[in-house]
């Protein structure tokens, strides 16, 4: 009787719905919770919340400083952008340990500029990146659209289109023991002045 009793009380707690954290909206030109997409990460509770930015261009360069959130935008790559232009910076970093629940979904990347990674720079972190464009990025040394150290991103549906590195990787490097799960992605003219 006792071992029944167990059993229904399981099942009863596996039927609970799952209850998700809030949609955090990101518009520059309009109302929305935040007009900046590293304001909207800043304040997004991590493996609860997701941020949603609307179409536009967003002058910036975003880390996602360890938090496992959706950052997607609604209207995809064509028309949302992130341009880090000026800033010397990579655009998108995951430094601290950030794995598949960090998800990057839907935007143009370009813009960046730095000594590894100009599009997206991964240390030490497995980030899910999907139905990007990584266009016109540049790295003084390796990865000019992506560079992974010691990272395992998951990229799929991307384009890496006209990035730049001064050694290695135009389109995406992967060093020191990464491997980048990568499937439905398109390079097209990227160069390096080594391999890659």
């Amino acid at each position: 009787m006792e071992k029944h009793g167990f059993i229904s009380v399981v099942a009863i707690l596996l039927f609970v719905p799952v209850v998700y954290g809030a949609t955090i909206t990101v518009d520059d030109d309009g109302p929305a919770d935040f007009s900046s997409i590293q304001a909207a990460i800043n304040a997004a509770v991590s493996g609860v919340d997701q941020v949603e930015v609307q179409p536009g261009i967003y002058y910036e360069a975003i880390n996602f400083n360890g938090k496992a959130i959706r950052l997607y935008s609604s209207g995809g790559p064509g028309v949302t952008t992130i341009d880090a232009t000026g800033l010397n910076s990579s655009v998108v970093t995951c430094n601290s340990g950030e794995d598949v629940g960090t998800i990057l979904e839907g935007f143009t990347i370009t813009g960046g500029n730095s000594y590894k990674g100009g599009g997206m720079y991964n240390d030490g972190s497995n980030p899910t990146v999907t139905d990007c464009i990584f266009l016109s990025n540049a790295a003084s040394l390796h990865g000019g659209g992506m560079h992974n150290e010691w990272s395992n991103p998951t990229v799929t549906n991307c384009i890496f289109s006209g990035n730049t590195a001064s050694a290695h990787g135009g389109g995406m490097m992967n060093n020191y023991g990464s491997v980048s799960y990568t499937a439905n992605c398109v390079f097209i003219g990227n160069t390096a002045n080594g391999w890659g």
